[in-house]
């Protein structure tokens, strides 16, 4: 039993994104004693317990629970063109996305890899698209990533905390992706699985990350936020300095071939390089519009080549497997995977 509270109450703590200082300061304690907690050297007193159950905001049973199990709920659900599901529909995804993300927490859980998210343009009040540009110049500051293409966007939000889930919603469920939270300190991010163009699924989860991130206006009207967030991905994508770079300035017209090269360097299609270059006035709204209007059916618009997936669910499950903290019959049921293929697959990976 005491040892089922250490663990609770170490995991509880990082999931609540608490140091043991700042725990240890919310319930009037030493650093010394959390750690003593957390390491099962010795159990709080009753008045102690009851203080860190508040801070974290458990019920004491919690903590006392051998199971380790997570029941966390989506909070702050933003859609990217998701505007068309219905209020039924919106609940299915949003329930099957809930269990998906538990079993996603409940192994990180057991794999005691919990990671702490830090925002780092928090403190920037957004109203407009133009504040969204000034955002996205600096999380690639914050975050260094320089003004180069960023070759993988999955590995980088999974590497700075962003839990990412893909998921095959149905044919029927056709939005692209959404984003919200849990416990509300966790970002959270969707891929529709049926989405499969890279360079889509990439300015998607730009797009939902300038959700989770961006201080937007509480009073802006949905369609206006939704453009700020669009601004933001395609400056994240491909910044203004990368833009006049590689096509100077003042232009009156882009060609298909410099299009194609972009998209295939920075990942980013074509409408959005060209929703860029005249948003930035490299262009103008009627060089944009003759562009859009042009027959562009026999042009190539070229790929990029970097599969965009997320891999940290698979890499926490076969470490677990590995380390023997589950056994395939849990893999399988936490990666809705038969385990008859599951442990064929992983036995073909083993490396002694």
């Amino acid at each position: 039993m005491e040892n089922a509270f250490a663990t609770n109450l170490n995991r509880a703590r990082k999931l609540r994104g608490l140091t043991m200082e700042e725990l240890a300061s919310m319930v009037n304690c030493t650093k010394q004693a959390i750690s003593h907690y957390e390491n099962n050297l010795r159990m709080p007193d009753s008045r102690t317990l009851i203080s860190i159950a508040e801070a974290l905001g458990y019920d004491i049973d919690y903590f006392y629970n051998g199971n380790y199990n997570v029941n966390f709920k989506l909070l702050k659900v933003n859609y990217r063109d998701g505007d068309f599901l219905g209020r039924k529909q919106r609940e299915d995804v949003e329930k099957l996305t809930e269990e998906r993300l538990n079993e996603y927490l409940e192994l990180e859980n057991i794999a005691d890899e919990l990671l702490k998210f830090e925002n780092p343009i928090q403190d920037i009040q957004i109203k407009n698209t133009s504040d969204a540009e000034k955002a996205a110049k600096q999380l690639r500051k914050k975050w260094k990533l320089g003004e180069g293409p960023i070759h993988n966007i999955s590995s980088l939000l999974e590497k700075k905390g962003i839990r990412l889930l893909k998921i095959d919603f149905g044919f029927q469920y056709a939005h692209e992706g959404l984003s919200g939270w849990a416990d509300e300190n966790i970002p959270v991010i969707i891929i529709n699985a049926t989405q499969q163009d890279t360079s889509r699924v990439r300015f998607t989860l730009l797009h939902e990350l300038g959700h989770l991130l961006l201080s937007i206006t509480e009073e802006l009207e949905i369609d206006l936020i939704e453009k700020i967030c669009d601004a933001f991905a395609g400056a994240v994508l491909l910044p203004l300095e990368a833009l006049i770079d590689e096509f100077g300035k003042n232009r009156t017209a882009i060609s298909m071939p410099e299009l194609k090269r972009i998209k295939e360097l920075y990942g980013i299609s074509i409408i959005a390089i060209m929703v860029r270059a005249v948003t930035t006035k490299l262009i103008g709204w009627e060089a944009y519009h003759n562009w859009k209007k042009s027959d562009l059916s026999n042009y190539d618009f070229g790929h990029y080549e970097v599969i965009e997936e997320p891999k940290r669910f698979s890499q926490m499950l076969y470490r677990c497997l590995s380390e023997r903290k589950i056994g395939l019959d849990k893999a399988a049921q936490l990666a809705h995977k038969d385990e008859i293929k599951l442990k064929q697959f992983y036995e073909q990976q083993l490396v002694f």
